[in-house]
């Protein structure tokens, strides 16, 4: 009988133990990320996916300064607003990085607010959270300083990696890439274009009917899907050639099954995703 209390009890304490490690190992994972997984081609295409799997979604503004629209000037200090929104999501996470197309860091990252965001890589190349700046519900934001580079740099472009789930559940991750990219002041030249603008989705909440709402100043084959959040399944509501300009379309969403998605239109190689909250 002692015997058996014994065996009990040892197999009680290494449970114990198997749990503490297990809470130990996942607070470690919530205080920041391992460095080069931005997305950039400097850090060989890698993100989040490579721990947490699932699908990547490439958004918009989610990475955003207050340079001025005439550009930076080279060392001077700026603000970055690092966002990252997950409707009913609790747990948020990011890797930022400046880097030129060699993966080169360019200028100086600064950390203004040592709670929620630390910088980690060789000579603080990346920026990325800490477990005070982990929690929240449906959407976090992270602000940092950044001073622009002295040398003849003309163009800076900052790498961002994000996910974020529901109480660290990996099955619910989504992992979203975002970039921005800053232009010296006084240079002139061609910017990025952006085929896609002003995209709305309404009502959003949705019950039933979805109207998408998009500009495209080059007509192109014009293709819209919704994702299940958990990247487990899609589907294709729109393809179509699509003449340039303002475009309205609609959709019946009755059929689909309550839950979060992932709206993405596509369009001459570029993609703007919005998220959608389908409830009835």
């Amino acid at each position: 009988m002692k015997k058996l209390i014994y065996t009990l009890l040892a197999g009680i304490t290494l449970v114990m133990g198997l749990q503490s490690f297990d809470f130990t190992s996942r607070f470690k994972q919530r205080d920041g990320t391992v460095p080069g997984h931005t997305g950039s081609p400097g850090d060989s295409l890698k993100d989040c996916t490579v721990c947490h799997g699932g699908n990547t979604f490439r958004v918009n503004n989610w990475i955003s300064s207050n340079v001025p629209a005439t550009g930076f000037v080279p060392g001077q200090r700026y603000t970055i607003r690092a966002l990252n929104v997950g409707i009913t999501s609790t747990i948020f996470g990011f890797q930022v990085s400046p880097q030129d197309s060699q993966g080169n860091l360019q200028g100086t990252l600064i950390v203004t607010d040592t709670v929620k965001t630390q910088l980690v890589g060789e000579n603080g190349k990346y920026v990325t959270y800490r477990s005070g700046g982990v929690r929240s519900r449906d959407s976090m934001v992270w602000y940092f300083d950044w001073i622009a580079p002295t040398d003849d740099t003309k163009k800076v472009t900052f790498w961002g990696a994000f996910n974020n789930n529901h109480e660290g559940h990996k099955p619910s991750d989504v992992t979203y890439l975002s970039t921005l990219t800053l232009y010296k002041e006084g240079v002139v030249g061609l910017k990025e274009k952006n085929w896609i603008t002003d995209v709305s989705v309404y009502p959003n909440p949705t019950s039933d009917q979805l109207h998408v709402r998009f500009n495209i100043p080059v007509s192109g084959q014009l293709k819209i899907r919704l994702y299940a959040i958990n990247g487990s399944e899609s589907y294709l509501l729109f393809d179509k050639f699509t003449p340039a300009g303002y475009n309205n379309q609609s959709f019946d969403l009755s059929d689909y099954a309550s839950g979060n998605y992932i709206l993405a239109v596509s369009c001459n190689g570029q993609t703007i995703t919005k998220q959608l909250l389908v409830n009835r």
